[in-house]
């Protein structure tokens, strides 16, 4: 059976795409995963089951799920950007539709918040949504703590920046997103002109205030200060911080592994601000306006800041350990994150619903390995001659060192892993194979 695991954003999905094919895998299936989808929709593989990062009912998503399934692929998702914290139930109607849900084989859910919201929104299709968690909160939870002592970065005891500004383009890229909105029909399903450009404007505000909070922290610290843009945020409009000395901005790596091995964290209504809550790490929120920026629910376990130096001030007396926060209460985090409490792991859960699903596939042939190979080498040398410049800004290459190392260290968490084989088909594509 073969089993796709489609990645948008390689920093963001990599870990946890990579537990679910491993745990795949050790079950005799045939795993591949990376940026699957141009090549999926060439039919360059042969049909199984597609994990994709969303089925938001865009017009080209959903020529792209039809035709899928016109192939006799199996189409499940877990939606990679919303479901954890955003403000209401909005984004269910921004994110799916009746007409996705159809073509959808099962539909995973980050926690009982999304995982209702659904149901009583599309309670028609109730049977294929999967309370699941999603694997990347697995990350999160205490016994993967083993995976970040033992993946070492070149920094330790510094204070981090998790930075979520993602609409610092120019006008002209910005008008390019304003008409993808239209054209992919988000408008129709409620998300308006005027609040994304509002959202914009407070995003460049924020990255104004951030700076000078960075900058100013700069002079008053002899601790390193490593900031991380927002995939989409471009790295160059940090290039003003290359004068201080202590101060690295950074794309490379996950944010979890820099979460992990940082003195405080420094964040706005961002993701990366909830895991450090949730690992018990100082936390802190830098609000100094009321903005459509950020996501409140990530601010609500933090300890929230409203102006510069009383931010500055209660970073001091965290990283000299003379100001302590209270834990988290779980279960509210857990209402978004199933994964964090549930006994069971998120990436297990979704292997289980695809060894149900593997029974109803149509087509259980294989790909054959030497021509898919041969497909590759001949479309990169088309793509070269005519000078064609094809892929994704968020999804870079695998790095090859990393990748191993990781899948490494993987292979601790099951002895039936310890047969599993990588192999690097080409530079935005893995297969995960099982050598029994």
């Amino acid at each position: 059976m073969n089993l796709y695991l489609n990645i948008e954003i390689l920093n963001r999905e990599f870990h946890s795409k990579l537990l679910i094919a491993m745990e795949s895998a050790s079950r005799g299936m045939n795993v591949y995963l990376g940026r699957l989808k141009p090549y999926i929709m060439r039919d360059f593989f042969v049909p199984g089951i597609i994990l994709d990062k969303s089925i938001t009912p865009s017009p080209n998503r959903l020529k792209e799920m039809e035709y899928c399934k016109k192939k006799n692929f199996i189409y499940t998702s877990l939606d990679e950007e919303y479901g954890l914290i955003s403000k209401n139930d909005h984004y269910i109607s921004e994110r799916y539709s009746s007409q996705s849900l159809k073509l959808a084989d099962k539909v995973f859910c980050w926690g009982k918040w999304d995982y209702n919201n659904l149901n009583k929104k599309f309670s028609k299709y109730k049977k294929k949504f999967i309370l699941s968690g999603n694997p990347r909160i697995d990350f999160w939870r205490k016994d993967f703590n083993f995976f970040y002592e033992r993946k070492k970065l070149k920094y330790d005891n510094y204070i981090f920046f998790s930075l979520n500004f993602s609409y610092l383009v120019s006008t002209l890229e910005f008008n390019k997103v304003l008409k993808f909105l239209v054209e992919s029909k988000y408008v129709t399903r409620g998300l308006t002109i005027d609040y994304t450009k509002k959202k914009r404007q407070d995003s460049l505000k924020m990255y104004k205030k951030f700076c000078k909070l960075i900058t100013t922290l700069a002079n008053k610290t002899d601790l390193q200060i490593i900031v991380r843009p927002h995939p989409t945020d471009p790295i160059n409009n940090y290039n003003f911080l290359k004068k201080y000395k202590n101060v690295n901005v950074t794309n490379k790596g996950t944010i979890s592994e820099w979460i992990h091995h940082a003195k405080v964290v420094v964040h706005s209504g961002c993701t990366g601000g909830l895991e450090s809550s949730v690992r018990g790490l100082p936390t802190v929120s830098y609000c100094p306006f009321n903005s459509s920026h950020g996501l409140e629910f990530a601010d609500l376990f933090s300890k929230k800041t409203t102006s510069l130096y009383e931010c500055i001030k209660v970073i001091q007396k965290l990283t000299k350990n003379e100001l302590k926060l209270k834990n988290i209460n779980l279960k509210k985090v857990s209402f978004r994150a199933h994964n964090l409490s549930s006994k069971k792991p998120g990436y297990k859960v979704i292997v289980d619903e695809f060894m149900k699903l593997k029974k109803i596939c149509k087509i259980k042939k294989k790909n054959n390995d030497l021509v898919l190979r041969a497909r590759f080498k001949l479309r990169d040398f088309r793509t070269k001659i005519l000078n064609y410049k094809y892929g994704n800004i968020k999804f870079s290459t695998f790095e090859k060192n990393d990748t191993l190392k990781v899948f490494e260290i993987l292979k601790e968490l099951n002895p039936k892993y310890s047969n599993l084989s990588i192999d690097f088909i080409k530079k935005d594509i893995i297969q995960i194979k099982n050598n029994d």
